[in-house]
C-alpha cells in the first residue's frame, strides 16, 4: 500500500490545530505520514507539538465493550491513538518542525514538502479539517483515473463549526479551473513526482501559492480528476481582500488559452 504523506503548515493556530491533527491521524487510510510545520509561533502552539509525540505514544481511554449478566459494565483500557484496525500499518509516522522564525506562508509549506517520503502528498492547513475518508478517496481517484492530482467538494466552517457554505468543484478543465478562476485549492492528492517536476512552491507567491503550483502543474502536463464528494472542511476567518496574486494568474491562464481580452 503506498504512503500518504500530508503536510501540516502551520502559524499561531493553537486553538484549531490539535483538531487538525487528529482529523489527519484518524484517516480511514491506513499509511499515512504526517509532517507538521510551525513557523515561528508564539501562541502555546509550541507547547502543543513539544507534547505532542508522548500522547500520541501514551494517552489512555478506557471505552465500554459491554454489560455482563449481572450487570457490570467491561472497559479496556486502550491507547487512543493506536486503536487502530489496520494490522498492516498500524501506526502512523509523524514529522515535527518547530521554527522560532517565522518561515513565511509559502516557506512553511515548502519546509514540509521537502521531508515528503509518501507516494502521494498533500497540504492539510493547520485550522482546516479533512474528512476521515478524504485520503482513501483521493488515492482511490489517482490509482482508478492514473490521474496526476484529485481534487473534491469541500465545506467552508466558521470558528464554531457551522456550515457556512459547501463548495461544489467544476469536473476539470483548464478553462474551468485556472482561466475562469482557480478551482482546485484545498482538498487535493498530488503524486509527488509531479510536484517535484514543478520545485513544490513558488515563494515569490504568499497568497495564490497554491494557484501558482497547481497552474505549474498543469502547464508541465499533468492530469488532474474531479472526485465529486465533500471530504474537507476549510475555516472561514473573514473575506480574502488580497486577490492580486489570483487576478494574473487568472490572465496568464487565459493568455494560455488564447482568450485573454
Amino acid at each position: 500500500m503506498k504512503k500518504v504523506s500530508l503536510v501540516i503548515p502551520n502559524f499561531n493556530q493553537a486553538a484549531y490545530l490539535p483538531g487538525c491533527v487528529d482529523h489527519c491521524w484518524f484517516q480511514t487510510y491506513p499509511n499515512i505520514e504526517l509532517i507538521i510545520v510551525d513557523g515561528g509561533s508564539t501562541d502555546g502552539t509550541k507547547e502543543y507539538l513539544a507534547g505532542l509525540s508522548d500522547r500520541i505514544a501514551e494517552r489512555t481511554e478506557h471505552p465500554v465493550l459491554f454489560m455482563d449478566a449481572e450487570g457490570n459494565v467491561q472497559q479496556k483500557a486502550c491507547r487512543s491513538y493506536h486503536e487502530d484496525t489496520h494490522a498492516e500499518h498500524p501506526l502512523r509516522e509523524v514529522k515535527i518542525i518547530a521554527s522560532e522564525e517565522d518561515l513565511g506562508r509559502t516557506g512553511t509549506y515548502n519546509a514540509g514538502f521537502e521531508l515528503v517520503t509518501g507516494d502521494y502528498c498533500t497540504y492539510i492547513v493547520g485550522d482546516d479539517l479533512p474528512h476521515p475518508h478524504m485520503v482513501e478517496e483521493l488515492v482511490n481517484a489517482l490509482e482508478s483515473s492514473g490521474a496526476d492530482v484529485a481534487y473534491s467538494d469541500f465545506n467552508i466552517i466558521t470558528d464554531d463549526d457551522r456550515i457556512r457554505r459547501l463548495v461544489r468543484k467544476p469536473d476539470y478543465s483548464f478553462e474551468a479551473c485556472f482561466a475562469d478562476w482557480f478551482h482546485l485549492g484545498v482538498s487535493t492528492l498530488s503524486r509527488t513526482e509531479r510536484l517535484r517536476e514543478v520545485g513544490f512552491m513558488n515563494e515569490d507567491w504568499q497568497i495564490a501559492n497554491d494557484y501558482r503550483l497547481y497552474l505549474d502543474m498543469a502547464r508541465a502536463g499533468a492530469e488532474f480528476v474531479h472526485v465529486p464528494k465533500v471530504l474537507y472542511s476549510v475555516r472561514y476567518h473573514g473575506a480574502e481582500s488580497k486577490l492580486d496574486e489570483s487576478r494574473r494568474l487568472a490572465f496568464e491562464a487565459r493568455e494560455l488559452l488564447g482568450t485573454d481580452g
